[in-house]
């Protein structure tokens, strides 16, 4: 069997790609120890009381702020309903009191507070 030039070349090449081909990431380990490198950390407490209060009129206080589109700090009902804050949309009316057709969160917070009681 006689090889020329370039088919040798052709075969060295091939050789190496499938050297590469072989070569793999090592597979992380699966035993019963894990590092704590690799260790998840432990689940929060989750917020009770007064925490979970707060959390909530956070989450809130960042939706109401998500859907002023116009950025004026109050909503109307077509923004409420919009952005999906069914409570004000149903409660508006009420929420409203003065009849300026824009609520605060302020207003929201307040409504809430008196409802709460």
């Amino acid at each position: 069997m006689k090889l020329n030039f370039r088919t040798a070349g052709s075969v060295a090449v091939f050789a190496l790609l499938s050297f590469n081909a072989c070569a793999q990431a090592p597979v992380p380990h699966q035993g019963p120890y894990l590092p704590p490198a690799l260790r998840s950390p432990p689940p929060s407490t989750p917020a009770s009381g007064q925490a979970l209060r707060n959390e909530a009129m956070d989450k809130l206080k960042k939706r109401f702020q998500e859907a002023d589109l116009d950025a004026n700090g109050s909503l109307t009902r077509d923004e409420a309903k919009r952005a999906g804050l069914g409570f004000v949309d149903n409660h508006f009316e009420e929420i409203d009191s003065a009849g300026r057709g824009a609520v605060t969160f302020d207003d929201v917070r307040k409504f809430m507070a008196q409802r709460g009681k």
